[in-house]
């Protein structure tokens, strides 16, 4: 059997920076080839090539734009797109959730006169939240507690990775991981989860500060060289589920060594 004592040490992320401007959100964009692989090849000279740089798009456009890649915010799958208000039902964690798709943010002025509109919605879809810090609008988006998702900042910001580069993990590989790395990925395990927040990680684990922030970061720096098996998301760290049963097994076989009961 391989041991399990190999040292535990990473260096800390800075905690409490906005997303899209820490290190570890740097390194998201590199990760996120299939995003972008999307939004380049797929989308081509379409509605992407041809709008991307006059950064306008219809109604319908952000709708399209909005399917290619509601998974990375944690989405579940579309139950409906019509014509009422709110445009899109969505599940999300086993709960059904509102979705307005505007082309900017400022659009979604037209239902404030509506209070029954606002209690409807939990996400606006947009490409470019265009709206100040101070306004009325704002104000009563954040009041009710309606969650914005700006398209442009997937779209524009993240890299290409090519997938001939990703190269897959093997159990050997898997049980040469850091003790918290492989906590960490039992929480995803027994908490059945593709997706957690940072604190959610942490509370399960009842490991913060540096040792948890190097756990998550050395998945980053490994994402360079292999295929992701934790990376950075929107809505905290996100789990490659293709992994599933290698975790499983290798957590069977080496995580009493480091005080991990096996669910």
């Amino acid at each position: 059997m391989m041991s399990r004592n190999a040292p535990d040490s990473f260096s800390s992320p800075q905690e409490g920076e906005p997303l899209l401007e820490t290190k570890e959100t740097k390194s998201l964009k590199q990760q996120n080839a299939i995003l972008r692989k999307i939004a380049r090849d797929q989308l081509g000279e379409g509605i992407w090539g041809l709008r991307k740089d006059i950064q306008r798009f219809t109604h319908e456009e952000i709708v399209f734009l909005f399917a290619r890649v509601f998974s990375l915010y944690g989405i579940d799958y579309v139950k409906e797109i019509r014509t009422n208000y709110p445009d899109c039902i969505c599940v999300k964690e086993a709960q059904e959730i509102g979705i307005e798709f505007e082309a900017l943010l400022s659009g979604f002025q037209s239902h404030l006169a509506n209070s029954d509109d606002l209690t409807k919605c939990q996400y606006i879809v947009c490409w470019k939240d265009d709206v100040e810090i101070h306004s009325p609008l704002r104000h009563e988006i954040e009041r009710h507690k309606i969650n914005v998702l700006e398209l442009e900042r997937l779209y524009n910001d993240f890299r290409v990775k090519r997938r001939s580069q990703s190269v897959e993990w093997t159990e050997n590989e898997m049980a040469r991981l850091k003790p918290n790395q492989l906590k960490v990925l039992n929480v995803f395990i027994s908490l059945d989860r593709d997706v957690l927040k940072t604190g959610d990680i942490g509370d399960s684990l009842n490991i913060h500060g540096r040792a948890l922030g190097g756990a998550l970061k050395g998945f980053t720096e490994m994402a360079k060289r292999k295929e992701w098996l934790v990376r950075k998301h929107p809505m905290g760290w996100q789990f490659n589920k293709k992994y599933r049963q290698k975790v499983v097994t290798t957590i069977k076989e080496f995580g009493k060594d480091i005080g991990i009961i096996p669910s």
